[in-house]
């Protein structure tokens, strides 16, 4: 018995030492600041939003919610974090020694003898094994294991960012093309009029037939659109189903463009560069910088020896019923025993270059996952810096056009123009009227985009 708890106070005696290297990083790749951020005290929580925050459309909302509920793609992703989760606890059992209970029953007879009686035994022992951590093998898989399971926690983050981030412009997307449906419906209401007038004023010989040919083309180039637009609504369905993976529920379908252009938050354009290092994809990277490193403490641990201790303890008897009283035996055994690796054909050093290759390649992955993150939220700062003149100019551009269209209809009306006039300046005023629609779009998508590069503020339990 005092065998057994000398190999239980050995374990919490001895600790092993880490050889797993510092990491060293390339501060050059961080800028200070980012480009086009113009105040420097920004409010780190109000430019990290969460979505229910950065959302405020009720039907996009609930959309999200039955996406963030059913989406395939961030269930696999939870489900890797279990599947890590599990790994980590098998590494940080072997922190612990290997306990068995052990009964058994042996049957023997001497055949050299003139002995014809069958000898038993019987014993039951608990038996106990550990491995000293000397040189720190055993913690830096461990360690390792908790990184991997820490860098597949975030990359589950990620995931979830990235599922918000495509049903909300899937959304726009959907919003925008049904308002391009609005706007074909109202020019082929225009067409048909113009068609009507052109053949009025050819019945009565003011005309000749050609205007009325050109207003027919341009009615039913309108009605070919309206076939091809409806076409492109109803994958933009497909597309938003997919990702919720569900039927879209009626109440949930947009009317048009108007219910969404404020459906999200505007996210502060000056912010600190501080913010992105609590992007997912970031802290990911990072996370798998440290797990690959901690692979290289585990592969010079193996050229160190290794240290088991094995014992046992119990009792024995040469009846069953005696086995627990007074006639029983003690029995026990204690056995130390090293591993020392002589020659393995060169695998221990093999091993350990690969793990300082792993590192080598994590490292590059995570300066070039920092890098990234700058030039996105770079990229979307300055569109954003640009965007709201430019939906000014686009308006200024549909309130001409729509009176250039006027004049030149009523100067045809009363036949003081022709009606290529009015043909074009009914397709100008229509076209601004879709790239108005596209810019509002735009303008929406870019919020998102900063939403999602600086990070959102998501989280997976």
């Amino acid at each position: 018995m005092f065998k057994f708890l000398f190999i239980l106070i050995n374990i919490f005696i001895f600790t092993g030492c880490s050889l797993k290297p510092e990491i060293e990083y390339n501060d050059s790749i961080i800028p200070t600041e980012l480009k086009n951020s113009l105040d420097k005290n920004s409010n780190l929580e109000y430019i990290q939003p969460s979505w229910e925050n950065f959302v405020k459309n009720d039907k996009l909302k609930e959309l999200i919610k039955i996406a963030l509920e059913n989406n395939r793609d961030l269930k696999i992703a939870i489900l890797n974090i279990e599947a890590a989760r599990a790994t980590y606890r098998i590494e940080e059992s072997k922190y612990f020694p290997t306990i068995e209970a052990i009964a058994s029953n042996t049957n023997s007879r001497d055949i050299t003898s003139n002995n014809t009686e069958i000898s038993r035994t019987y014993s039951t022992k608990f038996g106990a094994s550990y491995e000293l951590d000397l040189f720190g093998k055993t913690r830096s898989l461990n360690d390792s294991a908790l990184q991997n399971y820490l860098a597949t926690k975030y990359a589950a983050t990620s995931t979830k960012i990235s599922l918000i981030s495509e049903v909300i412009n899937i959304w726009n997307t959907l919003c925008a093309n049904t308002e391009h449906l609005k706007i074909l419906e109202d020019s082929i209401k225009n067409l048909k009029l113009s068609y009507e007038l052109t053949q009025k004023k050819f019945d009565m010989g003011i005309i000749l037939i050609d205007d009325v040919l050109t207003a027919k083309t341009s009615l039913k180039e309108a009605e070919v659109n309206l076939f091809n637009q409806r076409t492109i609504i109803e994958k933009n369905k497909n597309t938003l189903e997919l990702l919720i993976s569900t039927t879209i529920p009626k109440k949930l379908i947009p009317d048009g463009f108007e219910e969404n252009e404020k459906s999200l938050m505007l996210i502060q354009a000056g912010i600190s560069s501080k913010v992105l290092f609590s992007r997912p994809d970031i802290i990911q990277a990072e996370y798998n910088l440290k797990a690959k490193n901690a692979n290289i403490g585990a592969a010079r641990a193996a050229f160190f020896p290794s240290i088991t201790l094995t014992a046992d303890y119990g009792l024995a008897s040469t009846s069953l019923s005696s086995l627990f009283n007074g006639n029983s035996q003690t029995v026990w055994s204690f056995i130390p025993s090293i591993n020392l690796p002589i020659f393995k054909g060169g695998e221990n050093k093999a091993n350990l270059d690969y793990a300082k290759t792993q590192q080598k390649i994590a490292l590059a992955q995570y300066e070039k996952t920092v890098q990234s993150a700058f030039k996105d939220v770079s990229n979307d700062l300055i569109e954003r810096a640009n965007i709201s003149k430019q939906l000014n100019a686009q308006e200024d551009l549909v309130n001409t056009a729509k009176k250039s269209y006027e004049v030149s209809l009523n100067s045809y009306k009363y036949g003081l123009g022709n009606y290529l006039n009015v043909l074009i300046s009914q397709k100008k005023f229509f076209d601004s009227q879709r790239a108005l629609v596209d810019t509002k779009l735009s303008e929406l998508i870019n919020r998102v985009s900063l939403y999602t590069s600086l990070g959102g503020n998501e989280k997976i339990d």
